[in-house]
């Protein structure tokens, strides 16, 4: 829909950068840090680990000074949970604990507001061996008494909180649950079980949040974007919806509404990845609901019908890292209206208006970006120089899009591209950059660790100088 006037940015609107504390801290051993899952899964030896990733451990003024530079209003970083509880329970780790009241104070200093995210994927590997983390009970009351830990700790300069990153993820990447092994539908059918377990452990953190009388919005920072029909078909539309429930709004349907639909319990029944569901778990997710969602959007996908057949029953999937075909469901397929990145992901700004629109739609909360932005080849010249106006380009086609979407109706906190600095790519490595500033390393090279400022570091400074208008 066109508009005939459109409303500008809101004068308190929150633009920001975002990072994640496993992709750019390193010091993985370093101060009495604890081991995460991410630290002991298997390398890939063609890319870097993350025991340095970008040092910004032993960098923090100097970042925070960056950040300052450019102007941001927020940054989302996440909190590492085996700096606190080195064995994600028990023993505090005040080194740890010191950190983060370090660049919590130095945001609050140049008046840069801090975005915390309670879990970004790093999930303590001591919980896997204990009792087998996320897939057990158990966790629910560690993660609630971490994270109850981090209110009373931080929340005096904290206001926003996410509680999970892009836990449709953690579900299918066995890796990030500490699981191991090569059966596929075991591995989803635990993964099951862990969303559910997330779930209750985000409703009964939502309720901590409320009886410690804490200031400000929490909620989940969830991987959203819409699924296009590859044709006008009406089973490409069916497979289309198919999708996104599986994909997106079952687990939302869960945090907001406390509920498994029935097309999604019929969908789990048939392939036998039902959860255990306890008396009362449904109820404590409806009575404590999130207070705001954070959106991380990179590209849309398009899908076409995939029946069933004798050679690919129901059930049957393309083992992947995310569900790229599902027998009697979907399949995902090009969308030839559009340009894809390097890595081949399709670049589609007006998806995230749409994104936005139905997540408003269905959910009623007010949103924060807490990831958009694009990964690629970066080249440092001659004279400390980075030209990324592909980069540009993608960031203020999208950020037109978070403009209309607001003129249609969606409430907006804010926005915060992904990333602030040049990080380890959870699976390229150095090589694939998203930063405003770029970090002088590569994979197996750490030359100085120099920070220099990107073509994009400039012109985003622009945009927040003038609140979004100077595109």
């Amino acid at each position: 829909m066109e508009h005939k006037a459109y409303t500008s940015f809101d004068p308190g609107f929150l633009w920001g950068a975002a990072t994640a504390s496993f992709q750019v801290e390193g010091a993985v051993k370093e101060d009495g840090k604890g081991l995460s899952v991410i630290d002991v899964m298997p390398k890939n030896p063609a890319i870097t680990d993350f025991s340095v990733a970008a040092d910004h451990y032993h960098h923090i003024e100097e970042d925070v000074a960056l950040m300052a530079e450019l102007g941001l209003k927020v940054y989302r970083f996440s909190i590492a949970w085996t700096r606190i509880f080195p064995k994600g329970n028990g023993e505090v780790n005040q080194a740890g604990v010191d950190f983060y009241n370090r660049l919590i104070d130095a945001l609050v200093k140049h008046q840069i507001e801090p975005l915390v995210t309670i879990y970004h994927f790093d999930y303590p590997q001591s919980l896997v061996e204990q009792y087998g983390g996320w897939i057990s009970r158990e966790s629910i009351e560690d993660y609630r008494a971490y994270a109850e830990f981090l209110f009373k700790t931080y929340g005096d300069r904290v206001k926003y909180w996410l509680t999970i990153n892009e836990q449709d993820h953690v579900v299918r990447i066995p890796s990030r649950l500490g699981l191991t092994g090569e059966d596929h539908y075991e591995q989803l059918r635990l993964g099951y079980q862990a969303n559910h377990h997330m779930c209750v452990a985000t409703a009964i953190t939502i309720k901590t949040f409320h009886e410690l009388g804490m200031e400000g919005k929490i909620g989940p920072a969830v991987s959203y974007s819409m699924v296009h029909p590859a044709s006008s078909h009406p089973d490409d539309i069916l497979a289309s919806k198919d999708a996104m429930l599986i994909k997106h709004n079952y687990l939302m349907d869960l945090h907001c509404h406390g509920e498994y639909s029935y097309s999604f319990q019929r969908y789990l029944e048939e392939r036998n990845f039902t959860p255990a569901i306890e008396d009362g778990d449904l109820e404590l997710m409806k009575k404590y609901p999130p207070t705001m969602l954070g959106v991380n959007y990179y590209f849309s996908e398009a899908v076409r019908a995939f029946p069933a057949t004798e050679e690919f029953p129901i059930g049957y999937q393309k083992k992947s890292l995310l569900p790229e075909a599902e027998a009697g469901v979907f399949e995902v397929v090009k969308n030839e209206n559009l340009a894809a990145t390097d890595w081949g992901w399709e670049i589609d700004p007006v998806g995230l208006r749409l994104t936005l629109r139905e997540l408003y739609d269905r959910y009623k909360l007010p949103m924060i970006i807490t990831e958009n932005g694009i990964g690629a080849y970066d080249k440092l010249e001659d004279e400390d120089i980075v030209r990324d106006d592909y980069r540009i380009s993608y960031l203020r086609e999208h950020i037109k899009q978070v403009k209309l979407a607001i003129n249609d109706g969606v409430p907006m906190l804010g926005y915060c591209a992904w990333s602030f600095m040049d990080l380890v790519s959870g699976r390229n490595g150095m090589e694939k950059r998203y930063g405003f500033v770029y970090i002088n390393r590569e994979d197996f090279d750490f030359k100085d660790m120099r920070r220099i400022k990107k073509d994009s570091f400039y012109w985003y400074q622009k945009v927040i100088a003038s609140n979004g208008e100077d595109l």
